[in-house]
C-alpha cells in the first residue's frame, strides 16, 4: 500500500481513497465514497489497474461507467490514460477481452447444457409442482405458519415455499 500511496502522491492526486480489504471483499466503502463524489471532468488515477475493483470484469465495468459519465481514468502501471487516443484504445482492448471472456463462458455453459439434455439429464428446476411438497405447504398455510416457519418445518426451500403459497393463493382466488 505504501508504494501505491507514494506513486499517487507523486502523480499529484488531490485526494486518495483507500480500502484496506483482503481477497474478493464485496464491501468497498472508500470506492463507494469515490463513486458518489465523482463529477464530469474529474480524473480517477490508480497506481495499479486491477486494484480498482473486485475482479477484472468489475474494473472494466467501472472504467466504462467513468467513460459514460465523462470521467477520465488513468492507470499508472499500464500507462492507460483515457484523456489520450492511445489510452482509449487500450481501454477498448481490455473491454473487448472482457466481452470475449463473458461470451466464451456463455458458449461453454450452453454446450454443457445441450450435452446434458442429449444424455437425458434434467438441468433445470423441476417443471410443475411436487404434489407432496404442495400438500406440506398447504398444511402449514392452513395452520397459519409464516413462510420462514414453513421452510424450517418442512425443509422445502424458501423459493419453493413462496411459489407453492402463491399457487395456493391463486387457486383460492380463482375458486371465489
Amino acid at each position: 500500500m505504501d508504494t501505491q500511496l507514494d506513486l499517487l502522491t507523486k502523480a499529484g492526486c488531490d485526494r486518495i481513497f483507500q480500502d484496506k480489504m483482503t481477497g474478493m471483499s464485496l464491501q468497498r466503502p472508500a470506492l463507494d465514497e469515490l463513486l458518489g463524489l465523482l463529477r464530469e471532468g474529474d480524473t480517477v488515477l490508480v497506481a495499479r489497474f486491477f486494484r480498482l475493483g473486485r475482479s477484472r470484469d468489475h474494473v472494466i465495468h467501472l472504467v466504462n461507467s467513468f467513460h459514460q459519465r465523462g470521467i477520465h481514468f488513468k492507470a499508472l502501471d499500464l500507462g492507460i490514460d483515457t484523456t489520450t487516443l492511445a489510452g482509449k484504445f487500450m481501454l477498448s482492448i481490455f473491454a473487448s477481452l472482457a466481452e470475449y471472456d463473458r461470451e466464451s463462458i456463455l458458449e461453454k455453459t450452453k454446450a454443457g447444457q445441450q450435452l446434458a439434455a442429449a444424455q437425458g439429464k434434467h438441468i433445470d428446476r423441476p417443471k410443475g409442482l411436487d404434489a407432496e411438497n404442495l400438500a406440506e405447504v398447504k398444511k402449514a398455510l392452513a395452520k397459519g405458519l409464516s413462510v420462514d416457519e414453513t421452510v424450517e418445518l418442512t425443509g422445502i426451500s424458501l423459493s419453493s415455499v413462496k411459489r407453492y403459497r402463491k399457487h395456493l393463493h391463486a387457486a383460492l382466488t380463482y375458486r371465489s
